[in-house]
C-alpha cells in the first residue's frame, strides 16, 4: 500500500514510521521538516500522565505508556521519564479520583494542607489534590528523533518544502496537491496537519470549526544549576477565579518548565512570529515565586508553540470515504499520546476496525456542528 502522510509532527511522524515498519511505501510531507520551530511538536519536553477527569483518557493514558515503552525498546532510546504528578483543583478532583478508581489505577487523595509532602515547597491554598505516580516528562525531541530513525530505517521518504493545498479522492486512491504544483498519489492519505487541518478538510467537504492557538511555556531555575529540579514531580494546578490553570514538569538539564493555560493569541495562517510574551513570562515567574517556593523564580527561557482546539476539546479521529484518515484537534494534549497515535493511525490506514475508545473520537459527534459528507468510524 502506498501511503501519503501530511504533517511530520507528534502524530504524523509516528504514523509514518509505523506504516513504513509494517512494510508499506510511505511518503511523509512537511512544509518545514521534523521538529521545526513553527511546529506544534517543537521543544524538548511534554507532559504525560494517567491523571484525567474521565475514564476514557485514563485508558488511553495506560495504552500510551505501553506505546512509549515499545518505542523505547525498538529505538534503544530513553523517550520518557517517570516523576509522578500532583493534580490540585477544587472542581475536578472528585472526577479525577473517580476515573482513576474506575480503571484500577493506584492513586492517593491528598488533603489541602499536605500538598507539600508530594510537591516540595508547594504553598497550600485550601484545595485538595490527587497524587499519581505514573506521570512525567515525555522527552519530546528525543521521541521525534527516535521515530525519524525508525522511519528512515524502514525506507520511508521524507519530503520537506511543499505546502499542501488540497486533498482529493479519486477512483482507486487519493491525491495530495501542493502549492508548488507537485502532486502525490497514494492508496491512502493520513492527514495530520495540525493548525493547517481545517482548510485541508474543507477541500474534502468537511467543515469543522477548528481553532489554532499559540501558547507559551517558561523554564525557570538557577542559571548556574539549571538541572537542580530535574527530580521534581509534575504538577497541574487548576484555575482559581481569574487566574489560569498551570501545568509543569522538569526538563532535564534545562530547567523546570511551566505553562499557564492562557493563550498568547489565536493563530492565523502566515503568522510565523513565535516571540515570547514578556507579560506572560512575568506572570509565570510571579506564580512560581508565590506558590512553588522550592523553585528559583527566574526565567531561563520561554517558547511559544501552537496547538489546535477542536469544537469540544477532544481529538478528532476518523476515516473519510476514499481513503483519508483524519487526525486533528490535539487540544493541547497531542504529544502525551504521540507514540500511541502512531499505532492507532496506522491501524486506521490499514482499514482495521477501531475499538470503542478510538471510535468515540469520530466526526459523528459533530452531526449538528460540522458539515460532513460521510464518516466511517461513527457507523
Amino acid at each position: 500500500m502506498r501511503c501519503i502522510v501530511v504533517g511530520a509532527g507528534a502524530w504524523g511522524l509516528p504514523a509514518a514510521a509505523e506504516l513504513a515498519g509494517r512494510g508499506h511505501e510511505v511518503v511523509l510531507l512537511d512544509r518545514y521538516g521534523i521538529g521545526n520551530a513553527l511546529a506544534s511538536s517543537s521543544g524538548p519536553t511534554r507532559l504525560w500522565r494517567l491523571t484525567h477527569p474521565d475514564a476514557l483518557r485514563v485508558r488511553l493514558g495506560l495504552r500510551s505508556v505501553e506505546a512509549m515503552e515499545r518505542l523505547a525498546a525498538r529505538s534503544g532510546r530513553e523517550v520518557f521519564l517517570r516523576r509522578g504528578l500532583l493534580w490540585r483543583d477544587d472542581v475536578s478532583v472528585p472526577a479525577v479520583a473517580g476515573a482513576l478508581r474506575a480503571e484500577g489505577v493506584a492513586h492517593e487523595e491528598v488533603e489541602p494542607g499536605d500538598v507539600a509532602r508530594f510537591f516540595p515547597g508547594l504553598r497550600p491554598d485550601g484545595r485538595p489534590a490527587v497524587w499519581q505516580a505514573e506521570a512525567g516528562p515525555v522527552l519530546a525531541a528525543e521521541s521525534l528523533r527516535a521515530q525519524a530513525r525508525l522511519f528512515e530505517a524502514a525506507g520511508g521518504e521524507l519530503v520537506v518544502g511543499p505546502m499542501v493545498r488540497e486533498v482529493a479522492t479519486r477512483p482507486g486512491g487519493v491525491t495530495v496537491a501542493c502549492e508548488d504544483g507537485r502532486t502525490f498519489a497514494g492508496d491512502v492519505v493520513v492527514l495530520t496537519a495540525g493548525p493547517g487541518a481545517g482548510p485541508l478538510l474543507a477541500t474534502l467537504d468537511v467543515e469543522l470549526p477548528l481553532r489554532p492557538r499559540l501558547e507559551q511555556v517558561v523554564h525557570v531555575g538557577d542559571p548556574a544549576d539549571p538541572g537542580a529540579a530535574d527530580d521534581f514531580p509534575c504538577l497541574f494546578d487548576g484555575p482559581r477565579g481569574d487566574e489560569p490553570g498551570l501545568y509543569s514538569m522538569p526538563t532535564p538539564g534545562v530547567g523546570y518548565k511551566l505553562g499557564l493555560d492562557r493563550p498568547v493569541r489565536d493563530l492565523a495562517e502566515g503568522d510565523d512570529d513565535r516571540s515570547p510574551d514578556e507579560n506572560l513570562v512575568a506572570e509565570t515567574v510571579a506564580r512560581v515565586r508565590r506558590d512553588l517556593t522550592a523553585l528559583t523564580p527566574r526565567a531561563l527561557d520561554a517558547q511559544v508553540c501552537s496547538w489546535t482546539l477542536s469544537p469540544d476539546g477532544r481529538f478528532v479521529l476518523d476515516v473519510l470515504p476514499g481513503g483519508v484518515v483524519v487526525a486533528c484537534g490535539d487540544s493541547g494534549e497531542g504529544f502525551k499520546f504521540s507514540a500511541l497515535m502512531g499505532l492507532v493511525l496506522a491501524d486506521l490506514a490499514e482499514g482495521r476496525t477501531p475499538d470503542g475508545d478510538v471510535a468515540s473520537f469520530s466526526l459523528a459527534r459533530f452531526a449538528g456542528g460540522a458539515r460532513v459528507t460521510e464518516h466511517v468510524l461513527g457507523r
